[in-house]
């Protein structure tokens, strides 16, 4: 079974900014800042660009966010629609999350 994680930015209606990404096309995630983490999945254009997701999460460390996203895919294994962040909640996986921001390669 094929797993998927959607991102949509609070703005999505308006910048059609949004993301639904394989599980098995997630690349890993890095710290941007101190309140964000960049999550990296294979280019769904077939570029050699990752497709990025920003997820901002203020007051929280990356690796308190990390450990979200993982309890989050271990709790939901036979779920395969999994929604990470989305326009009407932002935080649907915690309430950590404060906003995304989805960017592909042009």
């Amino acid at each position: 079974m094929n797993r998927y994680l959607y991102f949509g930015e609070a703005t999505v209606e308006t910048t059609a900014e949004a993301g639904l990404f394989p599980l098995t096309s997630f690349l890993g995630m890095t710290p941007g800042s101190a309140s964000s983490t960049t999550m990296h999945f294979k280019g769904r254009k077939g570029s050699a660009t990752d497709d990025i997701v920003t997820v901002t999460h203020t007051g929280h460390t990356t690796k308190a966010f990390m450990t979200e996203m993982v309890k989050y895919l271990q709790a939901n294994q036979k779920n395969p629609f999994l929604v990470v962040a989305e326009r009407t909640n932002v935080s649907a996986v915690t309430n950590m999350i404060a906003s995304v921001l989805v960017s592909s390669p042009s």
